[in-house]
C-alpha cells in the first residue's frame, strides 16, 4: 500500500509539476514561484468558466428550461475529461520514457497501471466539479431544495466522468497500437484529431451565430432553448446512464442513481483490469517500434540525397519531426487551420452578419454601427491573422526539440545559418502561404479589397516572423535537451509562451491602436499603419535572426 501511495503522489506531482514550465536543476525557490504562478493562473481560469457555465445555467431558467439543467450538468461533466484523457493517455499509461525503470519496481503491475489511470480521472474529476457545480447551484436554488436531491447530485460530480473517460482511455489505445502497426498512422492520427477540433470549433460557432441572427432577443432565447431542449433529449436517448443519473436527482429517487453509480463504477473498474492485462504488450510494441522503420540501402541513400541540399534535407526533417510528435502537431498546426476558417467563416457569413449575430463573444454591434464603420472593420481583419499566426509556433521550440541528439547538429559540415534557417523557415514558409490563402479568399469573397488583402500578409507574417525569431533566439540561449517527453518543451517552454502570449499582445494592442489612429485620421491611416508595421517588424525580425546566427552558442561553425 506504502509504495502504491508513494506512486500515486509521483504521478499527481507530475500532473501539477505539467502546469509549470520548469527546467531540471532550477532552484526551490524558482519552482515554488512557477508552480503558485501556475496555481493562481488555473484558479483565475476555473473562476472563468465556473462563471460562464453559471451565467449559461440561469439564462436556461430565464427560459423556462430548469429541469434541462441537470441533463446539461451531466453532458458538461461527461465530455469535461474525453479530450484531456486522449491526449494525456500516451506518455502517462502507455509509451512512458521510464518504462523500464518502473517495471522493475517491487510493485504489482495492476498498482503501477492504477496510480496512473487515477491520476487521468482526478484530473477529469476536477474539471467535472468546476463545470456542474455552479450549474447545480443555480439548479437548486430555482427548485425546492430536497436533501436526498442535492446528496445525488453531488455524488454525480465524480461518478459523471468515470465512463466517458474509461472509453476515451480505450481510444487512446486503439490509436496507439494503430500507430505502432502502421508506418503512416500517426499521420492519420493527427489528421483525424485536428478535423475533430475543427468540427467542435466551427459547431460552436455555427450554433452561437444561427442563433444570434434572431431578429429580437425573444427569438434568441428561443433559439437557445430549443437547442438546450434537443440536448437534454439527446442525451437520455444516446447516454441512458445519465438519464437514471437525472431521474434520481429531479426525484430524489436512489434506486435509478444507484443503478448509474454501479455502471460508471463497473466501467472504471474494467478499464483498469483491461488496461493492466494488456499494459505490458502495448509498452512492448512501443518500445520495438524503432525496428519496424524501413531499412535504407547505400544505393538507396545516394538516390534519396542526389539533389537535395542540407538546407531542403534540415527542413524535411522539420516537418517530420512536427508530424512525428502528437502533442507538438496538436499545439502548433491548429493556427494554420483556424486561419483558414476565419477566412471561409468570414466569406461565407459575411462581416456584417458575423458581428451583428453575436457570435463574436462580448461583442454586441448593431447593424447601423456596421455600416457606419465598415471601413475601418476590414482594416482591423489583418490583426485576427496576427493572433492566428502566433497559435503555429513550431519553430520556437525547435531547438530544444533535439534533445540528447543535439550534439549531430552542432557537428554538421553547414554554417549556423543552414540549420536555425532550416528550422524558421520550416514555420514561415507554410505560415507564409496560408496567409495568402487566407487572404485570397476574403479578397475573391469581396469582404476585403485588395490593399485589406496584402495587409494581412504583411502584418500577419511580419509580427509573426519578429516573435519567431525572438523565440528562437530564446531557446537558442536557453535550450532544454534534459527533457523526458517532448511536451515538456512543446507546452512548458518559454519560447512558447514567448511567441503565444507576444501574439496576443500584439493583436489586441495592435487592433486598438489602428482603431484609435483610424478615429484620429481616418481609414486610410489605419491601412499605412499595418502595412508600415508588418514591414517594420519583418526588418527587425531578419536582424534578430542575423544577430542569432552569428552569436548563437549550440551550433559551432
Amino acid at each position: 500500500m506504502n509504495g502504491f501511495a508513494l506512486l500515486c503522489r509521483v504521478q499527481v506531482l507530475a500532473l501539477v509539476n505539467s502546469l509549470a514550465p520548469e527546467r531540471q536543476g532550477s532552484k526551490r525557490r524558482s519552482r515554488t514561484a512557477r508552480l503558485a504562478l501556475a496555481g493562481v493562473v488555473a484558479i483565475a481560469l476555473g473562476a472563468l468558466m465556473a462563471a460562464y457555465v453559471a451565467l449559461m445555467g440561469m439564462g436556461l431558467v430565464a427560459m423556462g428550461l430548469t429541469e434541462v439543467i441537470p441533463a446539461f450538468a451531466l453532458v458538461v461533466g461527461s465530455l469535461a475529461g474525453i479530450v484531456f484523457a486522449f491526449m494525456k493517455a500516451r506518455g502517462t499509461l502507455f509509451g512512458l520514457a521510464d518504462w523500464d525503470h518502473v517495471m522493475s519496481l517491487p510493485i504489482s503491475r495492476r498498482a503501477v497501471v492504477a496510480s496512473r489511470l487515477g491520476t487521468v480521472f482526478l484530473a477529469a474529476i476536477v474539471l467535472s466539479a468546476v463545470l456542474m457545480t455552479p450549474l447545480f447551484v443555480v439548479y437548486f436554488l430555482n427548485t425546492p431544495a430536497d436533501p436526498a436531491s442535492i446528496a445525488l447530485a453531488v455524488l454525480s460530480i465524480p461518478l459523471a466522468p468515470l465512463a466517458p473517460v474509461s472509453v476515451s482511455v480505450f481510444a487512446a489505445f486503439g490509436v496507439t497500437v494503430l500507430t505502432v502497426r502502421f508506418r503512416h498512422a500517426n499521420i492519420a492520427y493527427i489528421v483525424l484529431a485536428l478535423a475533430f477540433f475543427t468540427l467542435i470549433f466551427v459547431g460552436a460557432y455555427a450554433l452561437s451565430f444561427s442563433a444570434g441572427t434572431a431578429s429580437d432577443p425573444a427569438a434568441k432565447l428561443a433559439a437557445f432553448g430549443s437547442v438546450a431542449s434537443a440536448m437534454g433529449a439527446g442525451l437520455t436517448a444516446l447516454y441512458p446512464p445519465a438519464a437514471w443519473a437525472c431521474e434520481g436527482i429531479i426525484s430524489g429517487s436512489a434506486l435509478p442513481f444507484v443503478v448509474f453509480a454501479a455502471f460508471s463504477l463497473g466501467v472504471a473498474l474494467a478499464c483498469l483490469e483491461i488496461m493492466q492485462r494488456l499494459y505490458l504488450p502495448i509498452n512492448g510494441l512501443l518500445a520495438s517500434k524503432g525496428g519496424a522503420r524501413d531499412r535504407y540501402t547505400a544505393e538507396r541513400l545516394r538516390e534519396r540525397r542526389s539533389g537535395a541540399s542540407p538546407f531542403r534535407a534540415m527542413m524535411n526533417k522539420e516537418f517530420r519531426t512536427l508530424i512525428g510528435i502528437p502533442s507538438y502537431a496538436f499545439n502548433c498546426l491548429f493556427g494554420y487551420i483556424l486561419m483558414v476558417v476565419v477566412a471561409v467563416a468570414i466569406s461565407a457569413m459575411g462581416m456584417r452578419e458575423l458581428l451583428t449575430s453575436g457570435v463574436v463573444d462580448g461583442v454586441e454591434i448593431t447593424d447601423e454601427a456596421v455600416r457606419a464603420y465598415a471601413s475601418r472593420l476590414v482594416v482591423l481583419i489583418p490583426w485576427v491573422y496576427v493572433f492566428c499566426t502566433c497559435m503555429c509556433p513550431s519553430a520556437a521550440c525547435s531547438i530544444s526539440l533535439e534533445g540528447r541528439s543535439a550534439w549531430l547538429m552542432s557537428t554538421v559540415p553547414v554554417p549556423p545559418r543552414t540549420v536555425l534557417g532550416a528550422k524558421l523557415a520550416a514555420n514561415a514558409l507554410p505560415a507564409a502561404i496560408t496567409l495568402a490563402i487566407s487572404a485570397i479568399v476574403l479578397v475573391v469573397s469581396g469582404e476585403a479589397g485588395a490593399l485589406q488583402g496584402l495587409e494581412i500578409v504583411v502584418l500577419g507574417f511580419g509580427v509573426f516572423y519578429l516573435l519567431i525569431t525572438i523565440a528562437l533566439s530564446v531557446d537558442a540561449a536557453s535550450p532544454n535537451f534534459a527533457w523526458n517527453t517532448p511536451n515538456e518543451v512543446v507546452k512548458r517552454s518559454m519560447p512558447i509562451m514567448v511567441t503565444v502570449f507576444g501574439g496576443m499582445a500584439a493583436a489586441f494592442g495592435g487592433g486598438f491602436a489602428c482603431w484609435m489612429l483610424m478615429d484620429a485620421l481616418g481609414a486610410t491611416a489605419g491601412d499605412a499603419l499595418n502595412l508600415g508595421l508588418g514591414v517594420a517588424c519583418a526588418a527587425a525580425g531578419h536582424l534578430v535572426f542575423r544577430r542569432l546566427c552569428h552569436r548563437t552558442a549550440l551550433f559551432t561553425r
